[in-house]
């Protein structure tokens, strides 16, 4: 498969900031280039594929696209944020930012935030106001230093719960077609179903059932996707009663039937 070129940042252009497209449709994989891409996530849910690597969308959260990089995303709820786009030239005077795109992982948690969205509020007014470049640089450079910080903060925040988390997914990867209910997993663990919420909001700001849902959401997709089978034998699969009931689950979590979904995702 040919990996798509998107260029959102004009050759003229060194700075663009916009606000989230408030939209679900999943993305095939691309790259941009010649620019540097911030995302900065306060709501939304579903999945950002960067490389080789799948990562969960838990706002608030940050992203991080270097030039050329291949990504795409498949929102399972309507995102909002920001999104900055700059070449690296617009950071000559500020060499400590142009040092902390080397080390920027491609997902950094903002729940430590301490004011990182009024920031952003405030730039994207300013950049819609046709300020100076100098002025939007500031800014710019601010919003790099605080999210390199948050980004140290979150590798920092490393806990038992992160660990017992990885192995319920585990546990849920192996069993999420024929065991839905909550109260089995903790079981199978050995956990109360109230450490096990605990673990799952702690970890990633979900209860326990609504990582169930996601994860039977992403088998879904991916069958709607990369097979031919009806919304029936899907339905079969994944141990529905019948196709009416995985179309109001499937409807629930994202806005759109299986079939509209379908021709999103392959149109």
């Amino acid at each position: 498969m040919k990996i798509g070129l998107k260029k959102k940042l004009e050759d003229e252009l060194v700075l663009k900031v916009s606000r989230m497209k408030q939209v679900i449709k999943p993305t095939k994989p691309h790259k941009h280039a010649g620019y540097h891409e911030l995302i900065f996530l306060s709501k939304g849910s579903g999945k950002h594929t960067i490389g080789d690597e799948t990562f969960d969308v838990i706002p608030p959260s940050g992203f991080y696209l270097g030039p050329g990089q291949v990504h795409c995303w498949d929102f399972s709820k309507i995102p909002d944020g920001y999104v900055i786009l700059f070449k690296e030239e617009i950071l000559v005077q500020y060499p400590k930012s142009q040092n902390c795109l080397f080390d920027f992982p491609n997902y950094f948690d903002l729940s430590g935030d301490n004011g990182i969205f009024k920031i952003l509020d405030i730039f994207f007014k300013t950049y819609k106001a046709g300020s100076d470049l100098d002025f939007l640089t500031a800014y710019l450079n601010l919003v790099i230093i605080k999210s390199s910080a948050l980004a140290k903060m979150s590798r920092n925040n490393y806990t038992s719960f992160t660990r017992e988390f990885t192995n319920f997914k585990q546990v849920l990867n192996e069993h999420f077609r024929e065991v839905k209910h909550v109260e089995r997993y903790a079981e199978m663990m050995n956990l109360s179903v109230k450490k096990l919420n605990k673990i799952c909001k702690t970890s990633v700001n979900a209860t326990a059932r609504e990582v169930i849902r996601e994860r039977m959401l992403i088998e879904a997709k991916n069958l709607l996707t990369h097979t031919d089978s009806t919304v029936s034998e899907i339905a079969f699969e994944l141990n529905f009663t019948d196709s009416s009931n995985f179309v109001k689950f499937f409807k629930a979590q994202t806005t759109l039937t299986p079939l509209e979904y379908r021709a999103r995702a392959i149109g």
